[in-house]
């Protein structure tokens, strides 16, 4: 009878393992987000924390809405960790539709003077970047994932030239 009992015990955990494992897999979302870096803008600048600002655009490419509850991510500048953060911010991706999300990163110090280094003496007009997290989804344990890399580019500062008169 124990032996039975057993048997019976471990057939329902196996049971509900696999089971729990094809609900996961039917996920209504095909496809990660895509969320991209719309703008940086510094505001707060402390001696040892910096604060800055993004603007997120995410992309829904699937057939169902994305109800965001919140998101963590961190962006790598050049390949070397520059800031991260998270948020609370909660906004509903129609489908096939995108949103804008403005949220903060924190950097410390270190980042900052690494990547200084790492441009020193250097003459650029883009930094490359690369933007992931995760984003968690509303009356649900599960998350989805986002992995995105792109270009900053800028304009140095113009060059004054010789003034003419005629």
């Amino acid at each position: 009878m124990k032996m039975i009992t057993r048997c019976l015990s471990v057939t329902l955990v196996l049971f509900t393992a696999v089971l729990l494992g094809a609900c996961a897999t039917l996920s209504p979302y095909k496809e990660s987000p895509r969320v991209s870096l719309v703008s940086i803008q510094p505001q707060e600048m402390g001696v040892l924390e910096q604060r800055f600002g993004l603007q997120l655009r995410i992309l829904n490419p699937n057939d169902v809405a994305i109800p965001v509850e919140g998101l963590s991510y961190t962006i790598e500048i050049n390949n070397r960790e520059f800031a991260y953060g998270v948020s609370r911010q909660a906004v509903e991706i129609p489908a096939f539709g995108e949103a804008l999300l403005d949220v903060e990163v924190v950097s410390n110090l270190l980042n900052v003077v690494q990547q200084l280094q790492a441009l020193n003496g250097e003459a650029r007009s883009s930094l490359d970047y690369r933007l992931s997290g995760k984003i968690s989804l509303a009356n649900s344990p599960a998350s989805l994932p986002f992995d995105y890399s792109g270009e900053l580019t800028y304009l140095p500062a113009a060059t004054s030239a010789p003034a003419t008169t005629e």
